[in-house]
């Protein structure tokens, strides 16, 4: 059968549930036959026939045109759909093929008789299609990815518990919308995660779009905004560890630029460095104190400096719930996205100005500037703390349907010696099952974790995260408290495999930075004890080798290796050469040369065996040092 029918005839044109309404009215003996045909709107002849059959309202109101049936009647489809619905707020949505068996083993279990496809036991696309609109309140969507840590923190007792902390708060101190402040950081990549659609041929397999790398660079970025539409200038860390006047080339004006080899944000650069600048433009008092709203990142919820310069300046800190950031961060909720897609449009349109060229981290300011301009509008901050609830003052802006994906994990607490009937509670219309013997959902359950025993609750698990008022003094005295231990905390060492023997080597590799490939060493062995009395003395009695060449000595797979450098800064940072061997060649000269990339490291005093002359360049840029470099050392 064809799927847009177009009808020929008006019959069956009324309604079915008229037709029901006008038969129960019969029944009651309250209308006549010719009345009830008038008041509902339905065929007299139709009305008379089906009163005559003997069955129920609801049965004999059932439309059937021929031999053609519908498989499922309207309390089977609705209790379909229900649960359709009931799985997707759970995080569980259906597909096309899991609607499809399911549909055809709901037939089966209720004994309907039906058309679907036995021997594959599935139900055809049509039926599909038909009960798609039938129901045009579903639709095929394209899911988002959600953590399961998100989908079970997101529940009614942790966002009830921040809100009363938020009303407390706003009942104290009666903060206006220009003194409630949210901050978070964001990356922003060399190369945007996310493009753009774009216009293609039809039918076309692969569409390319041309990137700056495979991968990008990362820059952090911290982003603060109150609930009056007015923005902080942000800070930027730049994965470098000396800032350039390129970086800040763009940036809003008085944003803030500090360097970090991680790119990450860092507790000694979010206070003093970032906490300074926030109260330099929000000048909190003891008469106007600020609200500031951020997530329970380990820099906000782990930093003494932090808590106490911000309870000093009276800044009351208030933590988000952990995993709730999504719904409960005005930041997340309505700037992040824009000024990732504004940040995407004006890396594509710099590419296309720039033919030939590439982003890099120089270029990353100005794309950067560019994108928070048109992102930092009044509306989009007022609509972020509009939409979590936090200015105006919502505690019930979140409907029950947003936290069904939490009943999923919720437990109930049993004795061992209780059992329970557990019955999942949804928010849907009530349908009567009385002439249904098996639902959908006895088919395919709803996704549950049990019960748990007393036991198993009262058993000692890793300390959770929680929603609180950092600066509330019984807080400030906790984190003082647990301070020794996490600064006693062992970080996990990684110690990375940095040379492989000659024989697992099978093609050179190219030069890549210091860090990844050497490892420091703390040696006394006698192989450094044979360098000499006097070189080690003269190593000891300088103070400052910057600008020295030196060689320097790293344990590499069990094996001590020596590399030239030159001496930076006072700080030990050293820029290493690599050993020049050419095949044309033969002379005993020790070469070196610059690498692509520059290798930079930090060397402890103790690991220098010796200070090197000035070396002499040819015109190939190839350095050699006069003496020195005995077979004592291991030059590589």
């Amino acid at each position: 059968m064809v799927r847009n029918y177009k009808r020929k005839t008006n019959q069956q044109s009324w309604s079915a549930l008229s037709m029901q309404k006008a038969l129960e009215k019969i029944l009651k003996g309250d209308l006549s036959i010719k009345e009830a045909s008038k008041a509902y709107n339905v065929p007299y002849s139709t009305l008379y026939r089906k009163q005559k059959t003997g069955k129920s309202p609801q049965e004999a109101a059932v439309k059937s045109l021929g031999r053609f049936k519908k498989v499922f009647d309207y309390n089977h489809e609705t209790l379909l759909k229900n649960h359709i619905l009931l799985m997707e707020k759970r995080l569980f949505g259906l597909t096309i093929l899991d609607l499809r068996l399911l549909a055809y083993q709901y037939a089966i279990k209720n004994n309907l008789s039906h058309c679907f496809n036995n021997q594959k036991e599935i139900a055809g696309r049509d039926w599909v299609y038909n009960f798609m609109k039938r129901n045009p309140e579903l639709s095929l969507r394209q899911p988002e990815k959600t953590s399961a840590a998100r989908a079970s923190a997101f529940n009614r007792t942790n966002v009830s518990k921040f809100f009363d902390l938020l009303g407390e708060l706003m009942c104290k101190y009666n903060f206006t919308a220009s003194r409630i402040y949210n901050c978070d950081e964001t990356g922003m990549t060399t190369v945007p995660n996310k493009p753009a659609k774009i216009i293609s041929l039809k039918g076309k397999k692969q569409v390319g779009s041309l990137s700056s790398a495979e991968r990008g660079t990362l820059v952090t970025a911290k982003i603060c905004m109150n609930a009056a539409g007015q923005y902080i200038p942000p800070l930027l860390i730049f994965p470098r560890t000396r800032s350039q006047d390129t970086f800040s080339s763009g940036l809003p004006p008085d944003s803030i630029v500090v360097c970090h080899p991680s790119g990450w944000m860092q507790t000694e650069i979010f206070s003093p460095t970032w906490l300074n600048h926030f109260i330099k433009y929000v000048k909190p008092t003891a008469e106007d104190p600020v609200l500031l709203v951020c997530d329970g990142h380990s820099t906000h919820v782990k930093n003494i400096d932090f808590v106490t310069r911000a309870k000093d300046n009276f800044i009351h800190v208030l933590i988000l719930p952990p995993h709730t950031s999504h719904r409960l961060q005005p930041l997340d909720v309505s700037f992040m996205f824009p000024l990732s897609a504004y940040y995407e449009q004006e890396v594509k349109r710099w590419l296309k100005n720039h033919s030939g060229k590439i982003v890099t981290i120089k270029q990353v300011g100005e794309l950067f500037g560019l994108a928070y301009q048109r992102a930092a509008t009044i509306q989009t901050a007022v609509n972020g703390f509009k939409t979590t609830g936090i200015c105006p003052y919502n505690p019930y802006i979140f409907p029950d349907d947003l936290f069904e994906p939490s009943e999923t994990t919720n437990k109930t607490l049993v004795d061992n010696q209780t059992t329970i009937n557990q019955t999942p509670t949804t928010s849907y219309q009530t349908i009567s099952t009385e002439h249904v013997s098996v639902t959908p959902e006895d088919i395919m359950p709803v996704p549950h974790v049990g019960s748990r025993t007393i036991e198993e609750a009262t058993a000692p698990k890793r300390k959770k995260g929680k929603t609180m008022i950092i600066t509330d003094t019984p807080n400030l005295k906790e984190l003082e408290n647990n301070l020794p231990v996490i600064n006693n905390q062992k970080k996990k060492v990684v110690k990375k495999r940095l040379f492989m023997s000659k024989a697992k080597i099978s093609k050179p590799r190219s030069i890549s930075s210091f860090e990844d490939d050497f490892e420091l060493l703390n040696d006394t062995s006698d192989n450094n004890r044979n360098i000499g009395a006097d070189e080690n003395n003269q190593i000891k009695k300088t103070l400052n080798l910057t600008g020295k060449y030196i060689v320097a000595k790293f344990q590499v797979d069990k094996t001590l290796k020596h590399f030239v450098g030159i001496v930076l800064n006072s700080n030990n940072d050293v820029k290493f050469l690599r050993k020049y061997k050419s095949k044309f060649d033969n002379s005993n000269k020790i070469l070196f040369i610059w690498p692509n990339v520059e290798d930079i490291y930090n060397v402890k005093s103790e690991d220098v065996c010796i200070i090197l002359p000035k070396p002499t360049e040819d015109r190939r840029g190839r350095l050699t040092f006069k003496g020195g470099l005995t077979d004592k050392f291991n030059i590589c």
